[in-house]
């Protein structure tokens, strides 16, 4: 995974990205231009926070500053804050439609100024809090963090507690996991992790169980079947999110491509012409969390990937576990398109979001820079950097 520069304004430090201890970025073996050009990137931009608008806008500074120094095939940029301005803000509508604006112009920034060929991807529109499933009175485990607000894992349930879900309000079925391995597959780590039962709500319906957000929540991810995507290249190929990479793939040994990844925009938000493109694996909906990042930077489905919803986190979480600054993860992903074409084609790619550890994490870029955030609270700024194969 390589090394971090973590940078908190007061002080900044370089670490081992797999065991989190320091290290000396004298001693790293990379390019020492480039480690302090980017410092030097990290320094002059601090995060605004998730909240403020700014934040937009410094997605697109840094990406810039960054193409500037590394001159990648390929830049991934995430812009988060419409998201969780959305979800954990009762905000006007004129906010929204001003926050919006600005994001589209952020982004036509980034295209003029540095030549890239755009792929616009929306994750989805948001909507209204219908009301809460609250699964905290039962016998089982529920487990509901991240970011898959209408997928709960439930672990050793009574009878009763069965019984007692299937009548709840805002439950649209209970899933166990041999029916779900039977119907949709999936690797190894993705099954040995899959909860006894896969927990589905309502659209407008989040769970409140262990692991879920504690702040008052105004809107929640809606259920799009399909998400907007604009661009100028062929998308006669591009029928789900999955086709993404393959586009980028195939395009990127001829021209810069940057992604694009919005969350909380979805068509009635989405200020470009597009195409629409599948946001489903038969009936599980993506709905933006780590899930729907890796399908669309890995070409591949949820039950391919390794971190199925619900499942116990903690588990994999403790003081000697490898990856300490990567949330829920515990490894790399592998297929990542980051990754492939660094090893495969020996191309370069930057990836620069708001979005944390999925940063770094989905994109699997050789550059990373991400907003160090937890919780909404802002620590500052981590730059991720892995050269090697």
């Amino acid at each position: 995974m390589g090394y971090g520069l973590i940078d908190v304004r007061e002080w900044s430090i370089f670490v081992d990205m797999v065991t989190g201890e320091r290290v000396d970025p004298s001693v790293l073996g990379y390019d020492i231009e480039l480690v302090q050009s980017i410092q030097r990137i990290v320094d002059n931009n601090p995060y605004p926070g998730d909240f403020e608008p700014e934040s937009i806008d410094w997605v697109t500074d840094v990406a810039c500053e960054l193409n500037n120094v590394y001159r990648p095939h390929l830049m991934i940029l995430s812009y988060a804050h419409p998201y969780f301005l959305s979800r954990f803000r009762d905000i006007s509508p004129s906010t929204w439609s001003d926050t919006v604006s600005r994001l589209f112009e952020s982004i036509g920034r980034f295209i003029t100024s540095t030549g890239f060929t755009p792929i616009v991807v929306g994750l989805g529109s948001m909507t209204s809090l219908r009301d809460y499933i609250d699964l905290n009175n039962i016998d089982g485990l529920v487990l509901s963090g991240g970011g898959s607000v209408y997928y709960a894992g439930l672990f050793e349930p009574s009878t009763r507690d069965l019984t007692k879900i299937e009548r709840m309000p805002g439950i649209r079925r209970i899933v166990s996991k041999q029916e779900f391995i039977n119907e949709f597959g999936g690797s190894p780590d993705f099954i040995r992790r899959f909860p006894d039962y896969l927990l589905v709500a309502e659209e407008g319906y989040t769970f409140k169980a262990y692991g879920g957000v504690g702040r008052p929540v105004y809107r929640i991810p809606a259920k799009c079947d399909e998400i907007p995507v604009y661009t100028s290249l062929n998308t006669e190929s591009v029928h789900s999110l999955t086709d993404l990479k393959t586009m980028i793939m195939r395009e990127v040994c001829s021209k810069k491509i940057a992604l694009f990844i919005l969350e909380a925009i979805g068509d009635a938000e989405f200020r470009l012409n597009h195409v629409k493109c599948s946001n489903k694996e038969n009936w599980f909906v993506y709905t933006q969390s780590e899930n729907q990042y890796l399908a669309i930077t890995t070409g591949k489905h949820l039950q391919y990937n390794s971190y199925p919803p619900g499942y116990k986190y903690y588990v994999d979480d403790h003081e000697t576990r490898e990856h300490p600054y990567a949330g829920p993860f515990v490894d790399a992903p592998g297929d990542t398109v980051g990754k492939q074409l660094r090893v495969e084609l020996g191309l370069r790619s930057s990836a620069v979001g708001n979005r944390s550890v999925l940063t770094h994490m989905a994109s699997g870029a050789d550059i990373a820079i991400e907003c160090l955030a937890r919780g909404l609270y802002n620590y500052g700024t981590l730059a991720a950097i892995d050269l090697g194969s």
